[in-house]
């Protein structure tokens, strides 16, 4: 059974507790349904990530599906992983990166606004062949899937859910806004964590 961890929330500037309890509980319905279908087809495994070699060989319709129920999982577990309540300043090897690739960390914000603002789906920094770049996925794909799932056979390093439902209660039309108060809340521990990661299993 893979376990829903709840995120323990800490009063902050950019989500209410009523926003981030709406958002919550949507990962916790994704979170049910994915352990009702491995527990109907009686499926074991240690970790989701486990399941992503598993979608190949399945018929086509068990494969949209499945992948349906596991990229919603993945994408909401990447995305509460990565939000902070308190100010962390990037850091590390992601720092570095992150320089490297946008020439400095304002012009990665501004990339970041710019990019993901009108879009409605998933906004991601991911790293593939030691090059980070931002991708969009629609509905609920991942990076790590395949190309013929959606996905790009990439690592991601930080998700942000751009679905009205992660920000409508406090944001209402102003996207723009609440992806300037993600980008001051982002727990650079995990995507540092996540990069490291990438380099010692490439």
């Amino acid at each position: 059974m893979l376990v829903f961890k709840k995120k323990i929330y800490k009063k902050n500037n950019f989500l209410s507790l009523k926003q981030f309890e709406e958002h919550e509980k949507i990962f916790s319905i994704y979170n049910n349904n994915l352990n009702n279908y491995l527990k109907k087809n009686n499926i074991k495994i240690k970790n989701k990530f486990e399941l992503i070699d598993f979608l190949h060989d399945l018929p086509e319709f068990e494969k949209n599906y499945l992948s349906n129920l596991l990229g919603s999982n993945l994408n909401h577990e990447y995305y509460f992983n990565n939000i902070s309540f308190n100010k962390i300043d990037c850091f590390g090897e992601i720092n570095n990166y992150i320089n490297y690739n946008f020439n400095s960390y304002e012009n990665f914000k501004f990339n970041f606004i710019k990019n993901f603002l009108d879009f409605n789906g998933w906004g991601w920094i991911i790293i593939n062949n030691n090059n980070l770049c931002m991708l969009k996925t629609y509905e609920n794909n991942n990076p790590m899937f395949p190309i013929s799932l959606g996905g790009f056979n990439s690592i991601p390093l930080l998700c942000i859910d751009l679905h009205e439902h992660s920000y409508f209660l406090d944001y209402l039309t102003n996207k723009k806004k609440y992806i300037e108060n993600f980008l001051n809340n982002i727990n650079w521990f995990e995507v540092e964590n996540r990069i490291q990661n990438y380099f010692l299993n490439k």
